[in-house]
């Protein structure tokens, strides 16, 4: 009996090191899950916006009014890391021409630990194509 409480007594510390070993895989996961739960948010941001610009932009909108809606859905973004091209030119465009709204952003990463194994900032790009109407 007096072995078995000695030998409980010395274990103490194992629950310890375990967590110990443990806890940096468990912190690296967490990270990257938060990371990339808003790199995909800001992923759909982009894609809604395109996706919206382009339909403002086949019903024969304005560019100036494309941008300013498309500035509009996109207020969680930094804004001086994004990029809009609409393409043909608001002159250029004629009823049945394919009309496209691309958006480029620089998503930059949080967790420094996650930025050193992908690409710090990651290129997200949205593009949608529709037909004016």
């Amino acid at each position: 009996m007096r072995k078995m409480l000695k030998r409980k007594k010395g274990m103490n510390g194992q629950s310890t090191v375990e967590a110990a070993m443990i806890l940096p895989l468990v912190i690296l996961i967490l990270t990257g899950i938060i990371d990339f739960g808003l790199l995909f948010n800001n992923y759909l941001v982009i894609a809604n916006a395109s996706r919206e610009g382009v339909r403002l932009a086949s019903v024969g909108s304005a560019d100036s009014v494309i941008n300013s809606s498309i500035l509009n859905m996109t207020t969680t973004l930094n804004q001086s890391k994004m990029q809009v091209t609409i393409a043909p030119s608001q002159s250029l465009r004629k009823k049945g021409d394919e009309i496209s709204v691309t958006i480029e952003y620089e998503n930059q990463l949080l967790t420094p630990v996650i930025s050193a194994i992908v690409p710090n900032p990651m290129h997200l790009k949205a593009r949608t194509v529709m037909r004016m109407e």
